[in-house]
């Protein structure tokens, strides 16, 4: 299967599994400890990570990258991402969740501008103005007075989640950029980083909480595979084919997805502000991924989710 339309379609699928783990996850936080459960889905990831690493010669190449500052620096940075990601859907909706997770984008374009000298054109600037706007009307419901209670607390958290997504993205970017990585190996070495970095949460705020059910733990099976390894590797083979901006592009499915999904399953429903300001971070995250130039991906990224 080579060429443009199966590197669509598996970008696709990729972008479909990564919006179904918002639903997920909120389902598997009934019966599951929040801090338990980020560290058991990495935990589980980075073991297949290394499987598939080691099968494909790189598995060296992982361990040996445990050593460098700027991969632990990485998984360290994801962890914390979803420990409050995690913990805020405790307490907010799923779709909310796929909504701030996904403004990181906007965060990032800014950000880039100052680190990597990047220029910001009138789409990013665009983007920065809509999705900014986005989020205050998800958080907000586009009503001051709404501005408060538990809600409001897992939004701020999700929010944080996707504040420290955008270190974590910038730090992959300088990986890649200053060393030569293979990415199954940088894989399997951020995620066993994070879910050793995410095991002290676990630990400290929430001892004695370890899920005792078997059957409580197929959505860490589930978030493990098809939302952490299965995805990652049919998005890196897509980029093969097509460029990051068409990527980044299809991927906009993974929020649109989360919210038929979390409609669907769990009833979700956006406020009229909130449903604009989906809308908003939708257009954010278009604009702040066009390039000025279609160009093929000289490496792709680590993403989150």
């Amino acid at each position: 299967m080579h060429g443009q339309k199966p590197a669509v379609l598996v970008t696709l699928v990729a972008g479909l599994l990564w919006g179904s783990s918002f639903v997920v996850v909120k389902v598997g936080l009934a019966d599951l400890d929040p801090y338990w459960f980020v560290f058991l889905r990495f935990a589980t990831a980075a073991v297949i990570a290394f499987v598939v690493a080691w099968h494909a010669g790189a598995g060296g190449e992982a361990l040996r990258l445990l050593r460098r500052p700027l991969v632990l620096w990485l998984g360290v940075s994801n962890a914390v991402g979803f420990v409050l990601q995690f913990k805020g859907q405790t307490i907010t909706t799923a779709g909310k969740a796929a909504l701030l997770v996904n403004s990181n984008t906007v965060f990032v374009a800014i950000a880039s501008c100052f680190v990597f000298r990047e220029r910001l054109g009138w789409p990013k600037a665009l983007a920065v103005v809509a999705g900014m706007a986005g989020v205050v009307l998800v958080t907000t419901g586009g009503r001051v007075q709404l501005a408060q209670g538990p809600a409001l607390a897992g939004d701020l958290l999700v929010l944080g989640a996707a504040l420290v997504w955008t270190v974590f993205v910038l730090l992959d970017k300088k990986v890649v950029a200053t060393h030569e990585v293979g990415v199954r190996a940088l894989t399997a070495a951020m995620l066993a980083v994070t879910a050793v970095a995410s095991l002290p949460a676990a630990l400290v705020l929430a001892p004695g909480r370890f899920p005792r059910s078997g059957a409580a733990l197929w959505p860490v099976g589930y978030t493990a595979v098809f939302c952490t390894v299965l995805p990652f590797m049919l998005w890196t083979w897509g980029l093969k084919f097509i460029t990051a901006t068409t990527s980044s592009v299809i991927l906009l499915t993974e929020i649109v997805f989360a919210l038929a999904l979390a409609a669907v399953l769990l009833d979700e429903r956006l406020s009229t502000g909130a449903l604009w300001g989906s809308l908003l971070i939708v257009l954010a995250v278009f604009l702040a991924s066009r390039e000025a130039k279609e160009e093929l991906a000289a490496g792709p990224d680590v993403v989150p989710e």
